[in-house]
């Protein structure tokens, strides 16, 4: 396995990057920041990334994270981001961009892979389900420590309502829940998908844990609750760590011509 990648995290406001030590899984150096023209041509996108990029980095592999469904290096869905990227390759087109390998992978998977590799669920054996509280509710799935990639429960739907419009951060500013209330949904959505897959532990991360680093005590479901440890540089570790991988179809690792 190469011991450095860079990791390239795609998010609806801002796109973050760095160097991550692959046998550590922490960032080298320092994380670079570029506003996320998320809604904007994809032209304008592979535009950015170039900019958040490290420099002088042009031997090593990059991950990439897109928040909606890839598969193959091609994005399927869009639901924070502009619909012209439905059926938009990605990995190819950053890997000429960037002029080199590229894997492009969902970005909720990407913070599961870290947490699971490197952070809170770190040879845990069974099923484990990641839980990213953000702008929606992103969700990754692993049984013994391989990912079912692409997994979409925060579109699940309870009572008539989508797990991400019940208790995601945005749910929670839009609904105006105050703190009882919201971790009333959560708990609900919390129960509801244990139910369905019965994990042996549920790691949350995302804007709200950051805010609020005892949330794991005011809930109360019937399995192992962590907050993930990675916090902010789980995308990007788990960006970086997918360019080590091979799990099939889903995952495409893009070549630029002669390398």
């Amino acid at each position: 396995m190469h011991r450095q990648a860079i990791g390239i995290d795609i998010g609806g406001s801002s796109i973050k990057a760095a160097i991550v030590d692959l046998n550590k899984g922490c960032l080298i150096g320092d994380r670079h920041s570029v506003p996320s023209p998320a809604m904007s041509a994809v032209s304008e996108m592979l535009h950015a990334m170039t900019e958040a990029v490290p420099p002088d980095t042009a031997n090593l592999p990059a991950g990439l994270t897109f928040p909606g469904v890839v598969v193959g290096g091609t994005v399927f869905t869009a639901a924070n981001v502009a619909k012209s990227w439905i059926g938009q390759p990605l990995a190819e087109p950053a890997a000429a961009k960037l002029k080199r390998k590229v894997v492009a992978i969902n970005d909720a998977d990407a913070a599961g892979l870290a947490e699971v590799n490197f952070g809170a669920a770190r040879d845990v054996h069974g099923t484990v389900l990641v839980l990213s509280l953000g702008t929606g509710i992103g969700s990754a799935l692993f049984v013994d420590g391989k990912l079912v990639p692409n997994t979409e429960f925060g579109h699940l739907e309870f009572d008539g309502m989508e797990a991400e419009a019940r208790a995601s951060g945005r749910a929670r500013m839009e609904r105006k829940l105050d703190w009882d209330d919201y971790m009333k949904e959560l708990n609900y959505v919390l129960s509801r998908m244990h139910a369905l897959l019965w994990p042996d532990l549920i790691v949350l991360c995302g804007g709200i844990t950051a805010d609020h680093p005892n949330l794991v005590d005011d809930l109360k479901v019937p399995t192992r609750l962590k907050l993930g440890a990675l916090r902010a540089d789980a995308g990007i570790v788990g960006a970086a760590f997918a360019t080590t991988l091979d799990q099939g179809v889903w995952i495409k690792q893009a070549k630029v011509a002669g390398k």
